[in-house]
C-alpha cells in the first residue's frame, strides 16, 4: 500500500469547549449609523421648516388683520368728520330759520300781520252786583 502524500497531523486537536452565552451589544453596521442619523436630521429639519412656515403665515395674517383694522378706523373717522360737518350745517340752518327778522317777515307777508303801534290798554268796567233772585241775571 502506498502512503498518502498528506502528512499526518502531529498537533493535538484542540478541545471542544462549550460556548458561554455573553450579552452582546447590538451589532451596528458602519453604514447604518450615518443613515439613521441622516433620517433624524432630515426629520428635525422638516419639523423646523414646518414651524417656520407656520410662524410666517401667522405673521402675514396678523399684518393683514392690522391693515384691515386701520382701514376700518380710517373709514369710521371719515364718517365721524362728515357727521360733524352735517351737524354744524344743521345747527347753522336752525339758527338762520329761528332768527327774529325772518319770523317777522313771514308774519307780515304770509299771515298779514302788522307791527304793533303803541300799546292799547283796555279797561273792563265792573258790572253792578245783582241779587240771586233778580230777573236781570
Amino acid at each position: 500500500m502506498a502512503r498518502s502524500a498528506v502528512a499526518p497531523r502531529t498537533a493535538p486537536r484542540p478541545e471542544h469547549r462549550p460556548r458561554v452565552a455573553r450579552p452582546q451589544a447590538p451589532v451596528r453596521r458602519a453604514s447604518q449609523a450615518p443613515s439613521a442619523l441622516r433620517v433624524r436630521v432630515a426629520r428635525m429639519f422638516f419639523v423646523f421648516v414646518v414651524c417656520l412656515a407656520v410662524l410666517g403665515v401667522g405673521r402675514v395674517a396678523l399684518s393683514f388683520a392690522v391693515v384691515q383694522k386701520s382701514l376700518q378706523t380710517d373709514r369710521v373717522q371719515t364718517e365721524y368728520r362728515a357727521l360733524q360737518a352735517e351737524n354744524a350745517d344743521l345747527q347753522a340752518e336752525v339758527t338762520r330759520l329761528s332768527s327774529s327778522s325772518r319770523i317777522r317777515s313771514i308774519a307780515q307777508s304770509q299771515l298779514g300781520l302788522v307791527p304793533a303801534g303803541r300799546p292799547v290798554y283796555l279797561e273792563v268796567a265792573t258790572a253792578p252786583s245783582t241779587a240771586p233772585g233778580d230777573p236781570g241775571h
